[in-house]
């Protein structure tokens, strides 16, 4: 059970609280049952309360464990709509077998807590005992991106194990997940479960929202039929602020923050969350969406997507290798250039701009089985690659200059012409001429290639400028 041991937020649509207001009003029970026994169990220390329970550290006399005790509130006891639900919760929790859902192990009734003779209702549960998602809210702080794809991946095991249980949760938010001393994630409360295609006209009120504000679908919102799609939807915005360090949709009241969810366009992650990968940004917005429709079908197809977005294992290409790349371009340049002087120049620093900025790879990097990419795995784009490019030969550009100002245009031209194929008989001057241009442009080149032997990313003078580097394709 979470630290706050909060339940889930019902609140109508002339709710006056503030949205962040949980259901974990002062319970007149927190502390009452300490000390005292249920059944088996042994009542030790209270460890939260709320508006649907007080709950306990426990221990299992029978089965030697500890345990969490949720006690439905003496004053509540009474309601046989609110010991339904909590009925509820207990029945719904204990039909699921998953690794990423709190157990439930026994249910029972609280001794005569006075001279009333009046009992509760009360179920012992897992003891998740490493706090809950909540935790990173109160204190401000932002969860690791890679640390979030791993914990949306539980709860997206856990939500469809519920749903193969014939359950919709429909309250999930970070104080629902908890986390063990190891780090797993378990999802608790289903105190507003519903049954797939079931009817919950016991547990809600006419006209009441179930749910919390701040992560609700908007078809939960309007009170239309739900499915699994909505519990997405509230994995979206609860993860969305895990990430973003604050909720998709805020406002003052909790009718503001709905009809926001109901009319307005998802934040996106990028804006709030720069550090975000895009993969995993898309993930979330698609979760957002407000058509149930435009969400993963399944959660199965969730999984999928949400393992194709690992960060993959990054080697970068060292110097040696990428020395061995650029020698096969220069040769394939001064071909080029042998057979067409200028226009094959131009032809050939067109040609590595556009490789590099669509695929990454010129023929060289293609054989070296390296590629160039931007620092967040994306593609240059034109504009990076021909900076990269115009940078990585500032030596040959810096010499030309030099050679225009001091010989003119027709020195330049002159210096040019060295390597160009004048003459169809000039084979060896042909030869001559890619043999010296190999050498020459691999010794411009080398000047900031030389960089990256001691860079610790193996990135030359041309990648920092730009903001590139030069990996091996790993899957």
């Amino acid at each position: 059970m979470s630290l706050d041991g909060a339940d889930a937020f019902e609140t109508t649509l002339l709710a006056e609280s503030g949205p962040r207001a949980t259901s974990n009003r002062p319970s007149l029970d927190a502390g009452r049952w300490a000390g005292k026994r249920f059944d088996h169990f042994d009542v030790e220390r209270p460890l939260g309360s709320g508006g649907m329970g007080a709950v306990y550290v426990g221990h299992d006399r029978s089965l030697d464990r500890r345990v969490a005790i949720k006690v439905l509130p003496h004053d509540l006891a009474e309601s046989g709509e609110l010991q339904e639900r909590f009925l509820r919760e207990a029945r719904a929790q204990a039909r699921l077998n998953s690794p990423h859902v709190a157990h439930i192990y026994y249910i029972g009734r609280t001794p005569a807590a006075d001279e009333s003779g009046k009992t509760s209702l009360f179920f012992a549960m897992e003891l998740v005992d490493g706090g809950d998602l909540e935790a990173f809210v109160e204190r401000g702080e932002r969860l690791d991106p890679e640390r979030a794809r791993g914990l949306m991946i539980e709860v997206a095991k856990g939500l469809r194990d519920a749903q193969l249980a014939g359950i919709i949760h429909r309250d999930i938010k970070p104080s629902n997940l908890l986390l063990d001393k190891k780090g797993t994630l378990k999802i608790a409360d289903f105190g507003v479960a519903k049954p797939v295609g079931g009817n919950d006209s016991k547990i809600t009120r006419d006209g009441a929202v179930v749910g919390s504000p701040l992560y609700m679908a908007p078809e939960q919102a309007k009170g239309d039929e739900v499915d699994h799609r909505a519990d997405m939807y509230s994995v979206g915005c609860t993860f969305f602020h895990l990430l973003c360090g604050r909720p998709p949709f805020d406002a003052k009241t909790p009718v503001a923050v709905i009809s926001k969810h109901l009319t307005e366009a998802p934040p996106k992650v990028a804006s709030a969350a720069p550090d975000v990968p895009k993969p995993l940004a898309a993930i979330i917005e698609r979760l957002m969406a407000k058509a149930p429709a435009e969400r993963f079908a399944t959660y199965d197809e969730l999984l999928a997507v949400l393992e194709a977005a690992a960060p993959e294992k990054v080697r970068f290409g060292g110097f040696w290798v990428r020395g061995a790349a650029v020698g096969i371009d220069v040769g394939l340049a001064s071909l080029i250039i042998g057979f067409l002087g200028v226009p094959g120049l131009v032809l050939h620093l067109a040609y590595v701009t556009v490789a590099h900025a669509i695929r990454g790879q010129t023929l060289g990097k293609a054989l070296m089985n390296l590629r160039v990419r931007r620092l967040d795995g994306s593609p240059l784009g034109v504009g990076r690659s021909l900076t990269r490019t115009i940078s990585s030969m500032w030596l040959p550009f810096f010499a030309g200059l030099v050679i225009l100002l001091t010989e003119g245009r027709g020195g330049l031209s002159l210096a040019i012409r060295q390597i160009q194929l004048t003459d169809v008989d000039a084979f060896k001057g042909l030869v001559l001429a890619v043999a010296l241009g190999n050498v020459l442009l691999s010794l411009l080149y080398g000047a900031g290639l030389m960089i990256a032997a001691f860079h610790p990313e193996k990135r030359a003078a041309h990648d920092l400028l730009v903001g590139s580097e030069v990996v091996y394709r790993l899957k």
